[in-house]
């Protein structure tokens, strides 16, 4: 997809340009929006299952044209663009190389800011009580009190291994929707996201928070065990 930028003024020739990082006329270097979308910089179009071989292949390329290296004798303005532009296209290649901060960015998109949080899955309250409560008695227990530490560490070992399951669980149920997402039809150019994708998308942001709840989990488990053992 060409994905082209809002047409603005050459900050050299004061001539209009459309492309996203260089002019026609003087052809001078252009600075990229501050703000830009990522998958605008890196032409793509708004996808999750991207060819990732293709990501790098662009990323590189446009890596060239951006390199200082090639400024040297340029003017100060563009040198500085350079830097800048390298500087832009590197965060947006490290957001979009990632399967789940390219989600997380594209809901960020679609509702206009980062509104991403954690949030206990409903169906492991219960287990999660029981865990609270084993990683609060293993922190009463005598650390050279082995037999008496034993079962406290047995049972988080056991918690871990299950909320790790229910983590791959997440990670599968991520993966389907944003498949699911890739079969829904909606605007490339201005993001006039459809409900359907909407409606996608809050499913997907669900499941982020759940996940970013598990992940606290286990690293508190892991911390449990290791003071524990």
């Amino acid at each position: 997809m060409d994905k082209v930028l809002t047409k603005r003024p050459c900050w050299n020739c004061g001539s209009e340009v459309d492309h996203l990082y260089s002019c026609s006329h003087c052809d001078t270097l252009q600075r990229l929006p501050e703000q830009i979308d990522y998958f605008i910089c890196l032409g793509l179009d708004y996808r999750l299952q991207i060819d990732s071989q293709a990501l790098e292949a662009t990323f590189y390329e446009l890596s060239r044209k951006f390199h200082p290296d090639f400024y040297q004798k340029k003017s100060q303005e563009e040198r500085a663009i350079s830097l800048e532009n390298a500087a832009m296209l590197n965060k947006a290649y490290r957001t979009l190389r990632d399967p789940v901060e390219r989600i997380e960015y594209l809901i960020g998109l679609a509702e206009g800011k980062n509104t991403l949080r954690t949030e206990v899955p409903s169906d492991l309250f219960d287990e999660i009580f029981e865990l609270q409560e084993a990683m609060e008695a293993i922190k009463e227990i005598p650390a050279d009190d082995a037999a008496q530490r034993a079962p406290v560490i047995a049972s988080l070992e056991t918690a871990r291994k299950r909320f790790q399951e229910r983590q791959d669980q997440d990670q599968k149920e991520l993966e389907a929707l944003a498949g699911r997402w890739d079969t829904l039809e909606g605007s490339q150019q201005d993001r006039s996201f459809t409900e359907e994708q909407r409606a996608c998308l809050r499913e997907m942001k669900k499941v982020l928070a759940h996940r970013a709840y598990l992940d606290r989990i286990l690293n508190d488990i892991g911390a449990a065990i290791g003071k524990g053992s």
